[in-house]
This record gives structure tokens, C-alpha cells and sequence, in this order.
């Protein structure tokens, strides 16, 4: 190696350093919080869709699920719960993205903000809370409006596929018959 480049011995082995010295609470539990979250909007996905292997094969993107999920509820649509969502995702995409992102601190208060709004009730008690206890808190207030949203939807989806059974031609053995 030439000369010249002799500053940059180390460069990456102390990055390594840097970054792994210590756990960052904040980042994994905004990586954490998003994969819970994700896993429970592919689960409405999953019930919305007769064929959800379509949509979840096709890489689409944590925003796009969202917005498919969105759509497909009844009241929800305009609640300000899916900013919060939304919020989330693009800390953990800045976290995911870039180690010391300046938009990181934008971001988390930004997060903040509409957690304290969606739970003014909680409000006073968390406003203090380290940041990595408010995603905590956002993100589960977040899985759990997800999750009712599932129950609901699984409650459809049950009826849904009790007409479908009722009017799918059959063959004799029972067995659907398939479009030739």
C-alpha cells in the first residue's frame, strides 16, 4: 500500500469500536418495535387478501402495506394513529440507513409529539420518559390499535369465507372445481 493511504488504517476498525461499544437502547428498540408493527400489519394483510402471498412476495414497502391497510378500514382511515406509524418507520429507516443521522433527533421528537397527542391521558406521566421508552410506549399503542383492527378483520374475513364456501361450484368429492 502506497504511503497516502496510511491514515486510513483503522478507519473501519474504529468505527466498529465506536458503534459497538455500547448498546444504542434507542436504535434497537425502534428496529424491534417496527418488526413487531410490521408483522402485524402483514397479518391484516394476510386476511384482507385471498391470495396475500401476491403482496407480500412482492417486496412492497412498509409504507405501502400502511396505506393498503388503511384503505381497508372502515372508520380508521383518517385517525392520526397511522402518523405514529408512519413516524416510526422513518426513525427506523433512519436509524437503519445511517449511524449518526442529523435527522435522527427531528425524528424522535417528531415521534414524541404524536405519541403525547395520541395518549394525552399519558401525556403528563411520559413526556420525561428516555427516548427509547416513548417508542416503546408509541409502539405499542400503535401494535395494539393493529391488533384490534385484526380482530375485526378476522371476524369479516370468517364470514367472508363462510358465502365463499356456500358459492363456489364443487365437485362431487366436495373438492372446489377449478376454472378450466
Amino acid at each position: 500500500m502506497p504511503d497516502s493511504d496510511a491514515p486510513l488504517e483503522g478507519k473501519y476498525e474504529l468505527q466498529f469500536k465506536k458503534h459497538f461499544e455500547e448498546i444504542d437502547e434507542l436504535a434497537l428498540t425502534v428496529l424491534k418495535s417496527h418488526l413487531i408493527m410490521e408483522s402485524a400489519i402483514d397479518n391484516i394483510i394476510r386476511l384482507v387478501f385471498f391470495h396475500p402471498n401476491l403482496v407480500l412476495d412482492a417486496r412492497v414497502s412498509f409504507f405501502m402495506k400502511v396505506q393498503m391497510v388503511r384503505a381497508y378500514a372502515l372508520h380508521e382511515n383518517e385517525m392520526t394513529i397511522w402518523k405514529l406509524i408512519l413516524a416510526i418507520s422513518e426513525l427506523r429507516n433512519e436509524i437503519a440507513h445511517s449511524l449518526e443521522g442529523a435527522k435522527r433527533e427531528t425524528r424522535v421528537a417528531s415521534l414524541r409529539k404524536l405519541y403525547l397527542s395520541e395518549a394525552p391521558d399519558l401525556a403528563d406521566r411520559h413526556k420525561d420518559y428516555p427516548d427509547h421508552l416513548i417508542v416503546v410506549f408509541a409502539s405499542s399503542l400503535c401494535t395494539g390499535f393493529l391488533g384490534e383492527m385484526e380482530q375485526d378483520l378476522t371476524f369479516l374475513r370468517k364470514h367472508i369465507d363462510s358465502i365463499a364456501v356456500r358459492s363456489v361450484p364443487k365437485n362431487k368429492d366436495g373438492t372446489p372445481k377449478k376454472k378450466k
